[in-house]
C-alpha cells in the first residue's frame, strides 16, 4: 500500500525554510556590516535557494518518498509564504520579472533538494 502524501511534513518544511533563510541572511548581514563588501541581489538569491534546497531534502529524507511532489510544494510555499510577506510588509508593488525569477530559482532549488533527499535516505 503506497504512503500517502503529508501536507504536514511540507508545512514543517516550509517554516524550516523559512527559519533557514533567516538564519543564512542575518549571517550575511553581519558579514556586510563587518566588511567593506557590497550586497546584491545575486546572494539574496543563493540564499532563498540554498534555504529552500536544505528545507526539501531534510523533509524528503524524513519522508523517505515523493520527493519531488514534497520538494516543489516546499518550494510552492515558501514563495507564497514570501510573496504575502512582501505585500504585506513593502510599500512598493512587487516587479513580476523580479519575482518570477526568484519562482524559478525557489521551485527548481526545491525540486533538486526533494530529489537528493530521497536519494540519500536510499
Amino acid at each position: 500500500m503506497p504512503k500517502s502524501f503529508h501536507f504536514g511534513l511540507v508545512f514543517k518544511g516550509i517554516l524550516l525554510a523559512a527559519g533557514i533563510a533567516l538564519l543564512i541572511s542575518l549571517i550575511f548581514g553581519l558579514v556586510l556590516t563587518l566588511t567593506p563588501l557590497q550586497e546584491s541581489s545575486l546572494v539574496y538569491n543563493i540564499i532563498l535557494g540554498m534555504s529552500v534546497f536544505l528545507a526539501a531534502a531534510i523533509t524528503t529524507y524524513r519522508a523517505g518518498m515523493k520527493g519531488l511532489f514534497y520538494g516543489i510544494s516546499i518550494g510552492a510555499g515558501f514563495l507564497l509564504l514570501l510573496l504575502l510577506l512582501f505585500t504585506v510588509l513593502s510599500p512598493d508593488t512587487p516587479s513580476w520579472l523580479n519575482f518570477g525569477e526568484k519562482s524559478i530559482i525557489i521551485l527548481a532549488a526545491g525540486a533538486a533538494g526533494g530529489i537528493i533527499g530521497v536519494v540519500a535516505r536510499g
